[in-house]
């Protein structure tokens, strides 16, 4: 009887401690995260318009497709990207986290016409208001430009994302606009689609 006691003890104790570590290993989702989560999630068709350069004198337009998905327990918000501008064939992979002491989202960019592979950004994207921006200063070529991304009219099933540059001090000009319609709702915490 003391060993059928002991056993069920020990039983329970592991129980209890099976529990509190599931628990720990899946804390749920910041309300930072969730608010990033519920603007952007899902998949999403693009069309996008690219200011004229040097390769484009007259500009190019663009059309694909950006899943965005949780990462790992809902601390993460993962996009995919991919989509055809001109002749080009454009791959992208952003990750986004918040960042408690920065009081705004981390952002890694890595795409597949950047040589150097991915952009850490030093500072974070932030909600202003209902529209949501990035602004980063840089230097190139001895000179400081400045890059600004601003996610705006942001509904359910759609949004602009409008990224701009420009030397430093001087006024920014329109790069690129993206406007996106959403697809489906989303998918799980797992990718499975919902």
């Amino acid at each position: 009887m003391r060993y059928l006691r002991t056993f069920a003890l020990v039983f329970l104790a592991l129980a209890v401690l099976g529990t509190s570590l599931a628990q720990t290993q899946e804390p749920p989702s910041s309300p930072q995260m969730e608010k990033l989560v519920r603007a952007l999630e899902g998949t999403w068709s693009i069309k996008e318009k690219l200011a004229p350069d040097p390769t484009s004198p007259k500009g190019t337009t663009g059309e694909g497709q950006i899943i965005w998905r949780t990462g790992p327990g809902g601390f993460s918000l993962i996009e995919q990207c991919r989509s055809t501008q001109g002749q080009r064939e454009i791959h992208g992979l952003g990750v986004f986290w918040w960042d408690e002491a920065a009081q705004g989202y981390r952002t890694i960019w890595c795409e597949s016409t950047n040589p150097g592979g991915c952009i850490d950004f030093k500072n974070t994207l932030h909600w202003k208001g209902t529209q949501l921006e990035l602004v980063e200063d840089y230097e190139a070529k001895s000179k400081r430009f400045t890059f600004r991304e601003v996610f705006s009219d942001i509904t359910s099933t759609t949004f602009t994302q409008t990224l701009y540059g420009g030397e430093s001090g001087k006024e920014l000009k329109v790069d690129q606009v993206i406007q996106a319609t959403k697809l489906t709702q989303g998918t799980d915490r797992e990718g499975v689609q919902k």
